[in-house]
């Protein structure tokens, strides 16, 4: 029995997606009460985009969607079985079991007939795992066989191996007993010849293949959306899409849930707004959509809740504002006009393309950097930077929130987050070298027994300590004797909280030239910046404790011996 259905009208197709959106914004429970009360659920249910479908199923919750599954599509099943039923490539059998249970409760006519023709090698499959069956020969009796064998035509004896398997696997055979004799005859026979494994990767195949439709690509495939795409090249390409007919009909319902949840008001959400063509509209949202489940393939993600969904269409749409941003400089006429010739998967990929730019030049810089050539790792730039530089060499690059957002890290949204990081990577690639040109000439010894590691902060001014009390052995932790007398020369005397002697900022600078060999004119000005930064945390951490009270175990901008000393 063949679905038919009739193209709706453009009134309707609008009263129709009107009526998904209103549905989809309700908790689970109002969604279910809005279908039940409708005088069409069935048009209501089935004029919902298999994606949303699968959506609102969860949002309800599986059991108590029965409801809305008994009036679903038959295209609907097929995704919500296409989508529950699989961890990666491995079939669940306690999936498939529950589905067809679920199924067979929500419309157990339609199931057994959709089941037969669409579905009769997953059954099979679930029957040949799970059931053994023995034919009645003319001379044997019904008490000649085991415990637990049953029949329902007194000639097909049935054992289910698994009693967890066992009401949802009875109901089903009972049900096609009933429906027609013959066909269920049929199935058992077929059992002998199912081969395990062959059938699950016909299954399987046959089901990469609709969800393929639908950007759910094959990990090999899907990983194509992370790679780079030179913004230049989107600039001087013509556009990439036809133009859209407004005659033109979209073969399926436009997918809804991914658009509502777009939260932040970005460039590419701002950029939507602008736009007033309903066709370019619908054409964007098929194409986020399919971008969003290619992102979920990329990244093997098993996404069966909202919440997990909402990091997806975030990570896209951040990704989308950037490419936006990157190839129009945010202007909002030529942001849609961009999103009106390109696909968005290609805006995405030039998006995606400055944060990978940004680990290359991370990575480059690795290989050949002074602080890795001395054996320290990232923790040497501090908490922040260190961070930064491990977000950005990560597989995928993510931002560090510096736990601003309650978790470290996310992903990129705007430019000026990949701004934000260019910039710490420029700096530390600046002092790295400062760093290098000053111990050219001198190995740099791991203090271990300083009572914290070595970061450049703590490095760069123990030697300078070093070299102002005219000690010698620079890179070896001072004690603590030794810092309370640097102290003392530290700061202006008659300030209290204690501030920098400008003469010791300055005796600094003139350290620097001297070590490193270069004028100030040839020390990037952003070196001068950082150097800036870390006296007015020295003030900021020290200039409030009385000198003969500094205790070694709390300073951590030099290095110092853990010994108590007066």
């Amino acid at each position: 029995m063949k679905e038919t259905t009739r193209q709706p009208s453009e009134n309707q197709k609008a009263l129709q997606l009107i009526n998904a959106k209103d549905l989809l914004r309700l908790p689970g429970k109002k969604a279910l009460e809005r279908i039940l009360d409708s005088p069409i659920p069935a048009t209501l249910v089935q004029s919902l985009a298999e994606e949303d479908l699968f959506w609102l199923v969860q949002e309800i919750g599986v059991e108590d969607a029965l409801p809305v599954l008994s009036v679903a599509s038959n295209d609907q099943w097929q995704y919500l079985l296409d989508m529950e039923l699989w961890t990666k490539d491995r079939l669940e059998i306690d999936s498939v079991n529950r589905w067809l249970g679920l199924l067979l409760k929500a419309d157990p006519e339609r199931f057994l007939i959709w089941g037969l023709r669409e579905q009769i090698d997953l059954i099979e499959l679930h029957l040949f795992k799970h059931i053994d069956v023995r034919i009645r020969e003319h001379d044997e009796s019904p008490s000649d066989f085991e415990e637990g064998y049953f029949t329902l035509d007194n000639l097909f004896y049935i054992r289910i191996k698994h009693d967890k398997y066992e009401q949802t696997i009875r109901e089903l055979l009972e049900r096609l007993a009933r429906h027609d004799l013959n066909k269920f005859r049929q199935v058992l026979l077929e059992l002998a010849g199912v081969i395990s494994a062959e059938t699950e990767e016909k299954i399987y195949r046959f089901r990469n293949a609709r969800l393929a439709e639908k950007g759910f690509l094959p990990f090999e495939e899907a990983i194509g959306i992370y790679q780079y795409f030179d913004p230049q090249r989107l600039v001087e390409k013509g556009p990439l899409l036809r133009k859209v007919s407004q005659d033109q009909e979209l073969p399926q319902p436009v997918p809804a849930s991914t658009s509502l949840l777009i939260q932040d008001q970005d460039l590419f959400y701002l950029s939507l707004k602008q736009l007033k063509d309903t066709h370019i509209l619908e054409r964007l949202q098929m194409e986020f959509t399919s971008m969003c489940n290619q992102i979920v393939s990329a990244d093997a993600l098993v996404v069966r809740d909202k919440e997990n969904l909402v990091g997806v269409v975030r990570k896209a749409c951040g990704y989308l504002s950037i490419g936006i941003e990157k190839v129009t400089g945010g202007g909002p006429k030529k942001a849609v006009r961009l999103l009106q010739r390109f696909p968005l998967h290609h805006i995405f990929r030039v998006g995606y393309g400055t944060a990978l730019k940004l680990r290359w030049e991370t990575e480059k810089w690795l290989k050949e950097s002074w602080f890795a050539r001395q054996g320290f790792g990232l923790s040497f730039w501090g908490d922040d930077w260190g961070a930064i530089l491990e977000g950005l060499l990560r597989r995928r690059p993510l931002y560090y929130t510096s736990f601003s957002e309650g978790q470290p890290y996310r992903e990129f949204k705007t430019l000026e987050d990949i701004t934000h990081c260019h910039r710490a990577l420029d700096q530390t690639m600046a002092l790295d070298h400062l760093l290098s040109l000053l111990f050219a000439q001198t190995a740099v010894a791991h203090p271990v027994q300083a009572y914290y590691p070595v970061t450049y902060k703590n490095l760069l001014l123990t030697c300078w300590a070093k070299h102002h009390l005219g000690l010698a052995q620079e890179t070896k932790p001072l004690a603590t004797k030794e810092l309370k007398v640097f102290f003392k020369d530290l700061w202006v005397k008659e300030a209290w909280p204690y501030r920098l002697n400008i003469k010791m900022k300055q005796a600094f600078l003139d350290w620097l030239q001297m070590r490193s060999d270069q004028s100030m004119a040839e020390i990037p000005g952003q070196v001068g910046r950082i150097l800036d930064f870390i006296f007015d945390e020295l003030e900021k951490e020290y200039g409030s404790v009385s000198v003969k009270d500094l205790d070694p175990r709390y300073i951590k901008h030099f290095l110092v011996t853990p010994s108590v000393e007066g």
